[in-house]
């Protein structure tokens, strides 16, 4: 394990620096909760479930946040315009260690008014910032290496010799069995597009690549391209791992409704909770502007990429490994 006072001393200079970007900028720090009822619709998160008593025994199912998202665009819908949260977020049915713990430190922010492509560049501008305090001596070329955007068509045109304009499942799952990847017979377009990307293009994401342009299937929580074909969102990728997920959001309480009854039913059918679908957000997201971005940016990975750590253990003072 690396000493414990390198770990303290760098997450401060990196939890400083990301607060003074963001009060530089005219956000709003605020705190949102851990434990909800509605802690999200996605199929392939698990959440840690509790049971919450009240002192006349009234009890009621809930779950520990994996993302602070729904309770951060509540706040939108009431009318705060840029706000960031540095929040806990845990994750079930993760592995130790690697780059996973089940409890982890995400840094989610939003603003009203501006898009994606804004995000991306906003998000840019901080990991610029956070890397200058770090100056990690060990791993000071990350400092010259530039940030691209590639476009998720591309990549499947490069990689995999598929056209996601027009793709189906039906070339997903061909696609699938000519790479040796495995599938199953109730595997859906989302399933087969996630083994194709992970096997064939994720490796080779070298450098700082902005992977946009999600296929509609894998929009979650973003509005849609003109075309209708993809969901404005993007990852961000540094050396190959992936540090953040960011979207223009959408704010069509119907549609969003929509895909969380459609995730609803992924989850069912892949035996998972099905958690109850938060009315109030759906509620408050027409008071939300279109444009409005929102990123959530994993803080233990930056702390490992930008001091040149290959295990989040090296960079977590009580990592899930050394609890269990």
């Amino acid at each position: 394990m690396r000493p414990i006072g390198n770990i303290i001393h760098e997450r401060q200079m990196m939890n400083d620096s990301i607060r003074s970007f963001f009060n530089s900028r005219g956000y709003l720090e605020v705190e949102t909760p851990i434990l909800v009822q509605s802690p999200g619709m996605e199929p392939n998160l698990s959440p840690f479930e509790t049971i919450v008593r009240e002192s006349n025994g009234i009890e009621h199912r809930a779950a520990l946040i994996t993302s602070p998202e729904y309770s951060m665009k509540k706040l939108l819908g009431h009318g705060l315009e840029k706000i960031f949260t540095i929040t806990k977020v845990f994750r079930n049915d993760e592995t130790f260690g690697g780059n996973h713990n089940p409890e982890f430190s995400m840094l989610e922010w939003y603003q009203q008014g501006a898009d994606y492509q804004v995000c991306m560049e906003e998000t840019e501008e901080l990991i610029e910032l956070v890397k200058f305090e770090i100056r990690n001596p060990k791993y000071e070329e990350i400092r010259n290496t530039k940030f691209e955007k590639k476009r998720m068509r591309d990549l499947f045109l490069q990689y995999i010799k598929i056209d996601l304009d027009n793709a189906d499942c039906k070339m997903l799952f061909d696609a699938c069995a000519s790479h040796g990847i495995h599938t199953t017979s109730n595997d859906t377009e989302s399933d087969l597009f996630y083994r194709l990307f992970l096997t064939k293009i994720e490796p080779n994401l070298s450098g700082n690549v902005f992977v946009y342009d999600y296929p509609k299937y894998q929009a979650s929580l973003s509005r849609l391209t003109s075309d209708g074909k993809y969901g404005e969102r993007f990852e961000l990728y540094m050396n190959g791992l992936e540090l953040c997920n960011g979207f223009t959001e959408l704010t069509d309480e119907n549609e969003q409704r929509k895909r969380f009854e459609e995730e609803a039913q992924e989850r069912k059918q892949a035996g998972k909770t099905i958690h109850p679908i938060d009315e109030e957000l759906l509620s408050l997201l027409p008071s939300v502007r279109t444009p409005t971005f929102g990123n959530a940016l994993g803080i233990d990975r930056l702390h490992m990429i930008l001091t040149g750590q290959t295990k989040i253990e090296d960079v977590i003072l009580f990592p899930a490994s050394s609890l269990f």
